[in-house]
């Protein structure tokens, strides 16, 4: 490159410089000046009015940038540029009340190159991969994240800043693709490091360097990098693993069977059986009571409200009911049950004749409502004579509070 060649940094970074002399570094209190050399160069070879320029300059300002400030800025730019070297160019052009980059002068802007390096090798993959692999590492190396970072609050840029970070995916997933060709897992490796500081968010590279690693036989590294990808995601963004990352996590387990479950997703698929998903949960009374405690436990911090109902089948006169009519008696209501009540309420046949259900987030109001409702259905359904259902319902925030229906 020539030494008289003006550099621009675009990409991570905003610099300047001119053979060894930064230039931006020497002016950086005008910081006016930048954002107007930062449009021009943004849209170079374009003619841009004053009153354009002078809009953007004044963004989220109060008062107007006016035409002589915007000459004076355009001069003392101008010098700025050609500071530490004799040639008579000069790098902004103007005429008819406007201004423009001047795209023949002496500069090197790295998006260009950027932009040329991943097109060369998109056009050359296929028959020379070699050469291409050699022009995406060079544009990869160029890439030091978004264009312009530093202009926070101009939206003029956005749609810049988006299409160089969509090429520079693009670059990597292609790169990837002609180093898998050649078994090069191990630079494979070492290109994931590097883009995941700039792009940490971004599944499909941590999905790559995962895939890497399992390659390279690096099993363990895979498990701690895999946990640290789904708290980041899910801290960050608030994103459960998707489909394509639960997927590689098995790959890890079959490959290392001593691998301690430490997704507590995949546990808690475990956990969840088709049949809790529609209803109630219908469980064994050693449950129920475990179920019960932790519910208590809970209230107590909350503040919330629960309810506990017990359903008594028994004959008018409280005597025992012979076995038949009380084992049809106690099906037919457990059917009820299972269609009165919603999910998340529990239910367990505490002995043989009686049900225990409890009813999580109801009110008194709404948990009475729910008890009446079984019981009507209980009584209009059952063909045995002779039995009655007996009902009695008790918060569980105030434990000495009994209702009998």
């Amino acid at each position: 490159m020539n030494k008289n060649t003006l550099e621009i940094y675009s990409l991570g970074y905003f610099l300047i410089k001119r053979g060894g002399q930064v230039l931006s570094e020497n002016h950086k209190k005008s910081y006016r000046l930048w954002a107007l050399f930062k449009y021009l160069i943004t849209f170079r070879g374009k003619w841009i009015s004053g009153e354009t320029l002078a809009e953007v300059l004044s963004a989220r300002e109060e008062n107007l940038y006016s035409q002589q400030a915007l000459r004076t800025g355009i001069y003392r730019l101008r010098n700025y540029l050609k500071e530490g070297t004799k040639e008579s160019f000069t790098f902004i052009k103007s005429f008819q009340g406007g201004y423009s980059w001047n795209t023949d002068s002496e500069y090197w802007l790295d998006v260009e190159e950027f932009e040329s390096l991943c097109k060369r090798s998109r056009e050359i993959a296929r028959e020379y991969p070699k050469e291409a692999i050699g022009y995406l590492k060079k544009a990869f190396n160029l890439y030091q994240g978004d264009y312009l970072a530093e202009l926070t609050s101009s939206d003029w840029v956005i749609p810049l800043r988006s299409y160089y970070r969509r090429l520079y995916l693009e670059c990597i997933l292609l790169l990837v693709e002609l180093l898998k060709r050649e078994g090069r897992y191990d630079q494979i490796i070492k290109i994931c490091e590097a883009a995941l500081l700039i792009e940490p968010f971004e599944e499909e590279i941590h999905l790559i360097y995962l895939d890497a690693l399992l390659q390279e036989g690096r099993k363990r590294e895979a498990l701690i990098h895999y946990e640290y990808t789904i708290t980041i995601l899910d801290r960050e963004l608030g994103v459960k693993p998707s489909e394509d990352l639960r997927n590689i996590y098995k790959k890890i387990k079959r490959e290392d069977p001593g691998v301690i479950e430490m997704d507590l997703n995949a546990i808690q698929d475990t956990l969840v059986e088709l049949q809790d998903i529609n209803g109630a949960f219908i469980c064994d009374p050693d449950t129920f009571r475990y179920i019960y405690k932790l519910e208590v436990r809970r209230l107590s911090r909350t503040g919330q409200v629960a309810f506990l109902g017990l359903l008594s089948l028994t004959s008018p006169d409280y005597s025992p009911l012979d076995k038949k009519s009380l084992k049809e008696g106690m099906n037919h209501l457990e059917g009820i049950l299972a269609k009165s009540l919603r999910r998340g309420d529990v239910i367990t046949r505490w002995n043989d004749a009686q049900y225990l259900i409890l009813l999580p987030g109801s009110n008194l109001e709404q948990s009475q409502g729910v008890i009446h409702r079984i019981k009507t259905r209980f009584e209009k359904g059952t063909h045995a004579k002779g039995i009655e259902m007996k009902t009695k319902l008790k918060s569980l925030q105030h434990l000495e509070e009994k209702i009998e229906i």
